[in-house]
């Protein structure tokens, strides 16, 4: 799916994937939107394209808290040396605590596009 069809932003936000029926180890979330999450393992993971996974995903920003939440891959990416998957987050546990989190990194983000503008302002006193 392209950006145009996106129906919602995606935000560039770190964070842990623990998915332990895809792989032992956690993958790094690279970003995240309220349909979904792009994944990334450093080694190739082998991904059941019909399996509905429970995952854990905690933030970096938020690292005392998790989301429990069922995710559904939509597509994978390897190349021999990593995985990247595209997830479509499906209505679980922690689903509406996870919108509650992506609504504050969109207000964080509409609030560093207004300190740029206001860093490129100019203010001149004319006497």
């Amino acid at each position: 799916m392209n950006s145009k069809e996106r129906h919602s932003q995606r935000f560039e936000d770190m964070g842990r994937f623990f998915a332990p029926d895809l792989c032992a180890l956690p993958g790094i979330v690279e970003n995240i939107s309220r349909e979904g999450c792009k994944i990334r393992y450093q080694f190739p993971v082998t991904v059941d394209v019909d399996y509905d996974y429970d995952v854990k995903i905690t933030f970096a920003r938020a690292a005392s808290d998790s989301f429990q939440l069922v995710c559904h891959p939509q597509w994978v990416r390897e190349d021999g040396k990593f995985t990247e998957i595209g997830f479509k987050i499906l209505p679980s546990t922690d689903y509406s605590r996870l919108a509650v989190y992506i609504n504050q990194l969109e207000e964080d983000s509409t609030a560093d596009d207004i300190d740029i503008q206001l860093s490129d302002s100019v203010c001149q006193i004319i006497k």
